[in-house]
């Protein structure tokens, strides 16, 4: 019996609930609840067998080391591998390249009718996962994993395997070009060293070439030569003043010798006058004439001595020759006035003979003699003499070059000192960037010929066999939990928007009356027989409808999957 509680001003506070109570409120909203529940259990199967199987193909890569060991050919790829697998999937997973690959195998094919490329695009990027670099068991060796998800499992894996060859394809080709770009770099950089060294190496051979004598490597030497000069100039002046004596002594000897032979031919000859055919006067024998011959012979010997000893050309030789040629010239002069005064005076007289001292003759061929040899004496000293003033000369001039030498030293080692300083800084960079080259040539090599650090396959592309999406009993699980949750809901609501009294406890609750007793609500049996046929056959209709769906649901994918 329910009976509707008197108006009242004040609210009143609901009893509390007794396990009797929540079967009565199961019973009287158990439609409510079990509706919603069928409801949100259909929904789910549909949606469980109608969201397409995502297939997930996963391949292995791993990272070969290079099979000749970094300590004898260091790599000219300056990036770890981390690194470079980071820059290949920025690479691999561009908008360009994700294009390509969705064209080849005509990927999301729903999707491109109703998406735009960039949507589709990012959704393939969402789908391929590129694992971290990872250690394999307990080697030295690196791998990573690449992972396609894709609702075909066939295409799924040649997805898989097309990534996995673009991964080794793109590491060959970034190492080889980096190398090639990176040796390219090192040769310009030798190229330019190499330019730099030959102009500072120019410049040194113009310093030396120049400053030849003050380099101040030769400053030992300078000053060594500068006191032999000094010593030989010393020297040189010493044997001036011993030449100078002993010419002196010469001369003086010299005035003696002709003083005697003045003295000698002096003393008057005994002469004989000859008397000739007519009887003409007598003719006196000049003894000048006979001097002549006697000094053209000498000079004539002191000539040939020394040619011996001398060229034509010197000096000396040359001032006696003219000497001897002018002797001979005055002795054919006076030969010659001889004979003009013979023909002048008629017939020649009775010549004169001259009867000269034979002793006095010798003594003054000695006399001469003598004469010619002081005076070859006299002249081979002052020769002497003249070399060593020309030697004295030279001397002082070299002695001078090397006192300006040492003088210019302190300037000419600060440049020199500058050049060489750049000079060797040039040096070694050369030497050091020409055995860099060196390196990276061979690293090329070894990256040409594929024995560097490269990535092969560790396992293959692997074809799934079951789905990892989705997970359909823990979406038909969800839904049916979701619908009992949202049934429970809206009982709670009704029974709380219900303010009616249900039973005896709630008139005793609320109303404080002594019941005594109850009278049941009578109703009409076809009415209630009617009500309960509408009840039975919408539960039916429901769950009829419900399980075509589902079942048309589960037909679908039986038929569609691959």
């Amino acid at each position: 019996m329910q009976a509707a509680l008197p108006q009242q001003d004040f609210s009143v506070q609901r009893r509390s609930l007794d396990l009797e109570d929540y079967l009565q409120i199961l019973r009287r909203n158990a439609a409510w609840m079990l509706a919603p529940a069928l409801a949100a259990l259909t929904l789910a199967v549909v949606i469980a067998f109608f969201w397409p199987d995502t297939f997930v193909s996963i391949a292995s890569i791993r990272v070969v080391p290079p099979q000749v060991p970094e300590r004898l050919v260091p790599t000219n790829v300056n990036m770890q591998m981390a690194e470079r697998v980071n820059a290949m999937t920025q690479t691999i997973l561009s908008r360009n390249t994700l294009i390509n690959i969705i064209q080849t195998y005509d990927l999301y094919r729903n999707e491109r009718n109703r998406m735009p490329m960039e949507d589709v695009v990012e959704l393939m990027r969402r789908n391929v996962k590129i694992g971290n670099l990872t250690e394999v068991s307990q080697g030295r060796n690196a791998a990573f994993r690449v992972e396609f998800a894709y609702e075909n499992r066939y295409t799924a894996q040649k997805v898989t395997r097309d990534l996995m060859t673009r991964f080794i394809d793109e590491n060959i080709r970034e190492r080889h070009q980096q190398a090639q770009q990176t040796t390219q770099f090192l040769k310009e950089q030798f190229e330019q060293a190499r330019a730099e060294v030959d102009a500072i190496e120019q410049r040194l051979t113009q310093y030396k070439t120049a400053n030849m004598g003050r380099l101040p490597e030769q400053l030992t030497v300078n000053v060594s030569l500068a006191g032999a000069l000094d010593n030989r100039i010393s020297g040189l002046t010493s044997s001036i003043s011993r030449a100078n004596q002993e010419r002196t002594v010469m001369e003086a000897e010299l005035r003696a010798l002709r003083d005697r032979i003045n003295k000698a031919n002096a003393i008057p000859t005994e002469t004989q006058t000859v008397v000739g055919p007519g009887g003409g006067p007598a003719v006196e024998v000049d003894e000048n004439l006979a001097r002549l011959e006697r000094e053209a012979a000498q000079l004539q010997r002191a000539l040939d001595q020394m040619l011996e000893q001398y060229k034509p050309e010197y000096p000396d030789v040359q001032r006696l020759q003219a000497r001897l040629q002018s002797v001979k010239k005055e002795r054919d002069s006076l030969l010659n006035r001889r004979l003009a005064v013979k023909d002048q005076a008629g017939p020649a007289p009775a010549p004169v003979v001259a009867r000269p001292n034979p002793a006095r003759m010798r003594e003054v061929a000695d006399l001469e003699q003598q004469v010619t040899r002081v005076q070859a004496q006299i002249r081979a000293k002052e020769m002497e003499v003249e070399r060593y003033i020309r030697d004295q000369g030279d001397a002082n001039r070299r002695l001078q070059d090397v006192e300006s030498r040492l003088s210019l030293a302190p300037v000419g080692a600060q440049q020199l000192e500058q050049i060489t300083r750049d000079y060797e800084m040039a040096k070694r960079r050369y030497d050091e960037l020409r055995r860099t080259v060196n390196q990276s040539e061979m690293a090329s090599e070894l990256e040409q010929r594929k024995q560097s650090e490269t990535l092969e396959v560790l396992d293959l592309p692997s074809l799934p066999e079951t789905p990892t999406a989705p997970t359909r009993p823990l979406i038909i699980g969800g839904g049916l939990i979701l619908g009992l949750i949202f049934g429970a809901a809206l009982a709670a609501v009704r029974e709380l928007r219900d303010t009616s009294l249900k039973s005896l406890k709630d008139i005793r609750a609320y109303t404080q009356f002594n019941v005594l007793g109850s009278v049941p609500l009578l109703e009409n049996d076809l009415v209630v027989r009617r009500r309960k046929r509408i009840g039975m056959l919408a539960w039916t209709t429901a769950v009829v409808l419900s399980v075509l769906v589902m079942g048309g649901s589960i037909y679908y994918y039986n038929s569609t999957k691959m």
